[in-house]
C-alpha cells in the first residue's frame, strides 16, 4: 500500500501538495468540480505542469505547503491540478481544450466557467495570493471562444461604445515588469481611445496604456499584456496575426516608468 502511495505520487510530481497547513487541490474528476464551484458560487483555478518542468518542481515544493496561501484559496477557490502530458489522466485534455502550451500555467476561472486571467511562469505564494484576490469577484459564463492568454471576450465586448457619450474608466497601476505587445502610439488621446475600444472588443483585462512624454507632447502607447516572459509576448503577437491580421511589436515593460 505505502509503495502505490508512493509511486502515485511521483507521477503526479505533486510530492508536497497533501499537508494539510498548505494548498489541497481537488481530488476528482475535473467536471464534478466545475459542477460543485457552480453551485457553490466559487471560483476555481487549474494549475498546470509537468513532470519535467523545473519551475513547476519548485512550486511544488515551496508555495502550495504556504499556510497564507492555503487558508485564502481553501475558503474561496476549488484549486485543480493537471498533468498536462498524462493520458491516463484528464490533464492532458484539458489543457489541449485551453490552449496550454507552456508551463508553469495558472488559469482562473469565474464559478461559471469564464476563464477571467491565465498567467504562466513560476509564481511564489504572494504573487499566487494576488493573482487569486484580484479575480475572486469577477462573474460571467464562457464564451467557447477561446485565444492564447486571453480564452473570453471581455465583458466590454457585449457593450460596444460608439461615438459620444459618458464611459467608465477604472485605472489600475501597473509595475514595470515583463512583456507586452504594443499595438499602437498615439500623440491623439481620442485616437488612443478609440483604439482601446476596437481592443476591448477582442481581449479580456489585458490593455495597458503607457504615458510618456516627447518633444514636449503627451504621447500613449497601448499595450497588450503583461506577460511572464519574452516567449509568451511573441507567442501571443503571433496568435494575433494569424488570427485576427493584427501585428504588435513585443516591447520590455521594465524600460516603461
Amino acid at each position: 500500500m505505502h509503495v502505490k502511495l508512493f509511486l502515485m505520487l511521483l507521477l503526479l510530481g505533486l510530492p508536497c501538495l497533501a499537508k494539510a497547513q498548505g494548498l489541497t487541490f481537488y481530488n476528482g474528476k475535473f467536471a464534478e468540480m466545475q459542477a460543485k464551484a457552480r453551485k457553490e458560487n466559487k471560483s476555481y483555478f487549474v494549475y498546470f505542469y509537468t513532470n519535467w518542468c523545473m519551475p513547476c518542481k519548485k512550486m511544488n515544493e515551496t508555495i502550495f505547503n504556504d499556510a497564507a496561501l492555503g487558508k485564502y484559496a481553501g475558503a474561496n477557490y476549488y484549486g485543480y491540478a493537471a498533468d498536462a502530458e498524462a493520458t491516463i489522466t484528464e490533464g492532458k485534455k484539458i489543457a489541449e481544450k485551453y490552449d496550454v502550451a507552456f508551463f508553469p500555467m495558472m488559469i482562473v476561472f469565474t464559478p461559471e466557467g469564464m476563464v477571467s486571467e491565465r498567467i504562466d511562469g513560476f509564481l511564489d505564494a504572494k504573487q499566487m495570493i494576488a493573482l487569486l484576490q484580484r479575480n475572486v469577484t469577477i462573474r460571467g459564463e464562457p464564451t467557447g471562444a477561446y485565444l492564447y492568454k486571453n480564452d473570453d471576450p471581455p465583458r466590454a465586448a457585449f457593450v460596444q461604445p460608439k461615438g459620444k457619450g459618458l464611459y467608465k474608466i477604472h485605472l489600475d497601476p501597473q509595475k514595470s515588469e515583463g512583456y507586452g505587445v504594443r499595438m499602437g502610439i498615439y500623440e491623439n488621446y481620442e485616437k488612443a481611445v478609440e483604439k482601446i475600444k476596437e481592443l476591448q472588443g477582442y481581449f479580456h483585462r489585458n490593455i495597458i496604456v503607457h504615458l510618456d512624454e516627447k518633444e514636449g507632447k503627451s504621447v500613449y502607447e497601448i499595450i497588450l499584456g503583461p506577460f511572464q516572459s519574452r516567449r509568451s509576448a511573441m507567442t501571443y503577437n503571433e496568435v494575433l496575426k494569424a488570427k485576427n491580421g493584427y501585428d504588435g511589436i513585443v516591447v520590455d515593460l521594465a524600460a516603461m516608468k
